[in-house]
Formats: structure tokens, sequence, C-alpha cells
């Protein structure tokens, strides 16, 4: 049954991104000593160990499950410990005058070490890891999880990846992640709540986070901030904020403001259905909004159906480290 659980990273570009993990392919030197099995062009190599790829010179050969009867073809033989091999044309001094040697499939390797590592995250950070499956909200990275989430996984799997044959090196890359000396790599950072995931509650999300929706190429306004005039007053929602009359907002003195917008939020039976704000004009400053809070739009050209988003999330314990605190006037 497979699991529910996710790796995080990729394992090429995200693993490439912290090392050159093409040093780290563990490949294992076999010993030169093949002898002749009685079948010409098939020679053994006793107490060779677990084989799960072997390379010729560099160039990978082939597995079979049979006797191996042509050119590059192996077989292991894990009860008696013996590695079959066919080279045609062949001798016992040439093979053992090439540079022969073992691995696990490289890919295979890369995907266990990225899974394992993703693991150890889980249990390390200790609270739920959520993908984000909306486009809307994956930034710039365009990833199914936070970015922090795939920089962290790669860390520890080419840490992993490194530590059979460079331990020092797969420690000063572990120590990014996790620094037990310091507290400091990133999945410290990340537990002690220095990094917040997307889903989760901070002074930032409880203070509305705007995102454009949709846009006129020839728009030029939009969104400049949100401002708080105490607690937000709702658990959850993501404002609908749409441009009902399309206009041009200036500092021109005397001029008069065109652009209109309404302002839908949740009910009953959803996100964005109850429309509570109804053709108010742009002014270009402060002015009153939802959850109390009042919004700020820049000047510029407003399209009509240009649509923007302001998603206020809160709750009685936020997530971040607490730097400083405010308190409202009412």
């Amino acid at each position: 049954m497979p699991s529910l659980a996710e790796s995080y990273c990729n394992i090429t570009t995200d693993l490439q991104a912290v090392a050159d993990v093409s040093v780290f392919d563990r490949k294992r030197v076999l010993p030169n000593n093949w002898v002749e099995s009685g079948t010409s062009g098939l020679y053994y190599l006793h107490n060779a160990g677990f084989c799960s790829a072997i390379f010729m010179d560099g160039a990978e050969q082939t597995p079979v499950s049979d006797t191996p009867n042509a050119m590059g073809e192996w077989e292991y033989q894990s009860a008696s410990d013996r590695l079959d091999m066919y080279i045609g044309g062949s001798s016992v001094a040439d093979m053992n005058s090439r540079n022969w040697e073992e691995s696990e499939d490289w890919a295979t390797l890369k995907q266990k070490a990225v899974d394992e590592s993703a693991d150890e995250m889980r249990s390390y950070l200790n609270r739920p890891i959520y993908p984000i499956k909306n486009a809307t909200y994956q930034g710039a990275a365009e990833r199914n999880y936070d970015f922090i989430l795939v920089r962290i996984n790669a860390i520890l799997a080419v840490a992993n990846l490194a530590l059979r044959t460079d331990p020092e090196r797969a420690a000063e890359i572990r120590a990014l992640a996790i620094n037990d000396e310091t507290g400091q790599g990133l999945l410290d950072k990340l537990r002690k709540r220095e990094y917040a995931l997307w889903n989760e509650t901070t002074a930032k999300t409880e203070n509305g986070i705007v995102q454009v929706v949709s846009q006129n190429s020839s728009s030029t306004g939009g969104i400049s901030d949100i401002k708080m005039k105490g607690p937000v007053s709702t658990d959850y929602d993501e404002v609908r904020v749409v441009v009902s009359t399309a206009g041009t907002v200036s500092a021109t003195y005397d001029s008069t403001p065109t652009a209109k917008f309404d302002v839908y939020v949740k009910n009953a039976d959803g996100l964005k259905r109850n429309k509570v704000m109804s053709d108010v004009v742009i002014t270009g400053a402060y002015q009153l909004f939802i959850y109390n809070s009042e919004i700020l739009f820049g000047l510029g050209v407003y399209t009509l159906n240009d649509e923007f988003s302001v998603t206020f999330r809160s709750s009685e314990v936020a997530i971040g480290s607490i730097r400083s605190g405010q308190i409202y006037r009412t």
C-alpha cells in the first residue's frame, strides 16, 4: 500500500542546488579477483558483496535474472555472494585490468534519501504539513509545498548521500538544516516558528494578505495597504474586491475620483458570496473596509472587473516570533 506521506523536493535540480551530488553516488570499488567460470565469456567474482548496479570503466552494465550470456550482462548470486559477469572475447587478465564499481541505482538512491529526509522533517517539526494544491497560493516557485520545506528536504537528503563517503562534508551540509550547536539551521528555525508555513496564522495573515486575482493590462492601480483598526473580527475569509466602475484615481487638485469597487465576504454557503459594500468610490486615501480594517488603493487607472483578494486568518495563538506589540486606539 503506498504511503500517504510525501517528500518535498525533487531528486535533480533541488539536490544540485545544495551541492554537486554526483560525487556522493556511493560507488564501491570491487576487487580485481575475477576467475573463469568454465563457460567462454562468463567470469565470476567471489565475495563481491551485495550488488545493485554494476559499472565497468564507468559504464553501467545490464542486470539479468538468469545466467548472463550477452555482452555486459550480469547477475548477483546472493546465496554464494558471487557476481557473474559476461564479457565476450575477454580474459581474466583483461577483466582484472578494468575498473569495476558497484552502486545502488542512482535515481533510486536519491529518491530514498529524499524520502527518508522528509520523514525526519515530519518527526522533528512535529506539526502538520499541508500541500499547496491551489496555484494561487504557490508563490513564485510554483511548488506544491512551501519553498522552505523544499530547501530543507534537499539539504538533509544531500547530507544523507554524503554521509558514507565524506562524513565531515555531510555534517557541514546537515548543519544548514539542523544545527545542534547554534540551533540556527533552517529546520531549527521552522520548528521554533521563526518561519511560518502557508496555512499558518501569523501577524501578516491577521492584517490581511492582498493578491491580484485578475487585472487588465492597461490598469495601473491596485490595493496598496490594509491597516487594522483593531483585532481582525473573523477567523478566516477570502474577501473579494472587484472594480465595479472603471476610472482614474489621481492626486490632482479638485479632481473627482470615478473608479468604484464592490466587496464580497463569506456567508453560510461559502466564500465571496455576500456583497457587503457596493459602488464605493476609490479615494486614494485610507477608507473604511471590513473586519475592523481600512483599505488603501494606489493612484492609477482601474479597469472594470479588475479583481483582488484579501485573505484574513486569525487564531488565539499566532505563529511567529513575538518581536513587538501593537495597541489599537478605539
